[in-house]
């Protein structure tokens, strides 16, 4: 709970920062995920969202759905981490377990870094049981 009230004034207070820099002090790019998928705990539809970086906060991405119908704003904490090369488009990875996809890196347009994002524990508890689904123990 404590984890959980942190990680929510931490959002805050980068909401708050975002919506006062400059735009030139944030990488902001448009995708279409074709299907639904999971970041961190948060199950997010298919459809068009908006990615915000923070230059000032590099660690911090805002992912917020163009969908008036089902809203969806979620600030994530990731890893930044220098790039061989410049994307030419921004895109999205994803770890695919089954049916379910999860959001592991986003690579921005023309940004020399990429951010990659922490398993959840749900992502950890999806993989373990999958590996041990397909290497059982025999005793």
């Amino acid at each position: 709970m404590k984890k959980q009230t942190l990680s929510f004034i931490a959002g805050a207070m980068l909401l708050l920062c975002v919506g006062r820099l400059p735009a030139a002090a944030q990488d902001v790019a448009t995708v279409q995920i074709p299907f639904d998928f999971q970041v961190q705990e948060q199950l997010l539809p298919a459809g068009k969202y908006v990615v915000k970086s923070d230059l000032q906060a590099p660690q911090w991405l805002l992912i917020q759905s163009l969908d008036r119908k089902r809203q969806a704003q979620l600030y994530v904490h990731t890893i930044p981490h220098k790039l061989t090369d410049y994307p030419a488009k921004t895109s999205m990875v994803f770890r695919k377990y089954g049916e379910r996809q999860f959001l592991a890196e986003v690579r921005l347009e023309g940004h020399g870094d990429g951010y990659a994002l922490i398993k959840s524990k749900a992502e950890r508890q999806l993989a373990q049981a999958l590996v041990e689904k397909a290497f059982p123990s025999f005793q």
